[in-house]
């Protein structure tokens, strides 16, 4: 009996123990998970997540519930990323991405499917390498609306179990103002620029460089008003933007607000005066307005800034042209003529050099000057019809027809060069050539006057009355008044012994000024063949002086 009691005793002091040993362990187990938890917490996120899994793994597999889905693993620019359910995956134009992997229940993921819904045609996106770039351009392009929180609606990262849905991520798109204006770029259809510039300046309403390049697409559009509004909100936000200004300026002279652009181009003077091309806005205002001497002002001042502009400078010379600075705008022209690089520029200086000469009866000089001109642009038909008209002043008529066939050559459907060629050939005594000229003149242009009196005078010279009384009967309806012309008929007529219509024209020719003694004795010979003979001696004694 006192054995049992002892061995009872001992036991129960042995379970005391145990327990008083499986205490301490439970609360040192309990203070460890309590100092990692304190240090770590995700320790214990980890396990229980861990654990979750397990079970939905069991139930997926065992149950053969459906897969529950946990994140996907993406590389995004060349790092790992994992995208959860609630988060959205934010992509801009410079990203590229592939889904490496898929968290779910499906372990393998045998049955797993990802698209990016709205954006591929794929029936599965995974480990597919995706860019952003084509993400942005169809919301662009798409017209879609994009809140202030980058989402953009019914665009999913659709995750998929044999076809059926398991998660729904949504795609966080951010257009920036450079996407509008690179898609602004990239469009040939204005009016497309125009929409993707205010949608660029939407997104940022302070960006001046998105505002000045939407008012030169308004400027090459002839919106003028548009471009100047834009120009002036971009002065608003930068006041001294001397490029605004400069742009703005040119606004109010194609708008023929000519006092406007040169208050706008002082103020870009005032604030740098060595602003060349302030001085060209105000000149060219200042031509507009018929002020040439102040144009050739500041196309000077410009010129000084900036003297290897020959643009400008040829501008100048053009202004002390016409300001009557003759001598001035003749050495513009030189300095142009001798330093241009380019053949056009040297070949168009010489040419008003030549126009000068021309003008001042220079002739040598004209011809020197545009011989100039057609080695350097040996196509420009002005030239040799100019250096026509220099040869035939200096009176070498050879020269001026060589040069007028020339012309022509470039140039044969110019009425005015066959008509000044006709008139060469009949300096030179060659009229069946001249008459060819006038000819060919008429049938580029019916109503040309000069070409068909030229005819009419030919045709009475060589004794065809009647092509000439064709010729002259035309003209008189185009000339009511023009005495030469019923001169002209008058005789004809009487060649042809109409001495009535003779008359009559004589008549005409007197009554609109013609006075040459000759007309007097015609009319007086007309007078005489129709039995009238008092009115026939009327006009014998108008004749000075007086013959037998």
């Amino acid at each position: 009996m006192d054995n049992r009691r002892e061995n009872t005793k001992a036991q129960t002091g042995k379970t005391l123990v145990a327990f008083k040993w499986i205490g301490i362990a439970g609360l040192t187990v309990i203070l460890l998970f309590a100092v990692m938890y304190y240090f770590n917490p995700k320790i214990f996120h980890t396990v229980s997540f861990s654990a979750s899994r397990a079970k939905n793994a069991f139930s997926h597999y065992v149950l053969k519930e459906k897969p529950l889905f946990y994140y996907l693993v993406m590389e995004k620019n060349g790092q790992d990323v994992r995208v959860a359910p609630e988060e959205a995956f934010e992509i801009t134009y410079r990203d590229e991405f592939v889904v490496k992997s898929v968290a779910s229940d499906d372990l393998k993921g045998k049955f797993i499917t990802v698209t990016f819904d709205g954006f591929t045609a794929n029936d599965n996106d995974f480990r597919v390498l995706l860019k952003g770039l084509d993400f942005v351009n169809k919301i662009i392009t798409q017209g879609e609306a994009i809140d202030n929180s980058g989402v953009v609606p019914g665009y999913n990262i659709n995750v998929r179990y044999r076809g059926e849905t398991i998660a729904l991520i949504p795609l966080k798109i951010l257009v920036t103002p450079q996407d509008w204006f690179r898609f602004a770029k990239e469009s040939s259809n204005v009016k497309q620029q125009i929409e993707y510039l205010k949608n660029a300046i939407s997104l940022n309403e302070r960006d001046v460089s998105v505002r000045k390049i939407l008012a030169g697409v308004y400027l090459r559009q002839n919106m003028i008003d548009d471009a100047i509004y834009q120009y002036n909100e971009v002065l608003k936000i930068a006041p001294d933007d001397t490029v605004a200004m400069l742009e703005l300026a040119k606004c109010h002279i194609k708008k023929k607000d000519y006092d406007e652009a040169i208050r706008v181009s002082r103020s870009v003077i005032r604030i740098n005066p060595k602003e060349a091309e302030a001085y060209v806005a105000i000149a060219l205002s200042m031509e507009e307005k018929g002020l040439w001497a102040s144009a050739a002002q500041n196309y000077t001042e410009a010129v000084r800034l900036e003297p290897g502009n020959l643009t400008v400078r040829f501008k100048m010379a053009d202004a002390l042209k016409n300001a009557q600075k003759i001598n001035e705008a003749l050495e513009a022209y030189k300095y142009i003529a001798e330093n241009a690089k380019e053949s056009k520029e040297a070949g168009d200086a010489f040419m008003m050099l030549g126009d000068i000469y021309l003008q001042q009866k220079k002739y040598d000089d004209a011809v020197r000057a545009y011989q100039e001109v057609v080695k350097k642009q040996p196509r420009n038909v002005a030239a040799y019809a100019n250096l026509a008209s220099a040869y035939a002043g200096s009176g070498k008529f050879k020269e001026e027809l060589n040069a007028l066939q020339k012309a022509v050559s470039l140039k044969s459907a110019d009425p005015t060069i066959r008509f000044n060629l006709g008139a060469a050939y009949e300096r030179q005594k060659m009229e069946a050539d001249a008459i060819k000229e006038y000819e060919r003149v008429l049938k580029i242009n019916v109503d040309d006057a000069d070409a068909l009196e030229r005819l009419a005078d030919l045709a009475l010279k060589n004794k065809q009355f009647v092509q000439a009384i064709q010729y002259y009967e035309k003209l008189k309806i185009k000339h009511p008044r023009k005495a030469s012309i019923y001169a002209g008929l008058g005789f004809a007529y009487g060649e042809q012994k109409k001495y009535r219509e003779s008359a009559q024209n004589y008549e005409n020719a007197i009554k609109y000024g013609a006075k040459d003694s000759i007309l007097y004795y015609n009319l007086g010979y007309a007078y005489e063949k129709i039995g009238m003979g008092k009115k026939a001696v009327v006009q014998y004694e108008k004749m000075s002086p007086m013959t037998k």
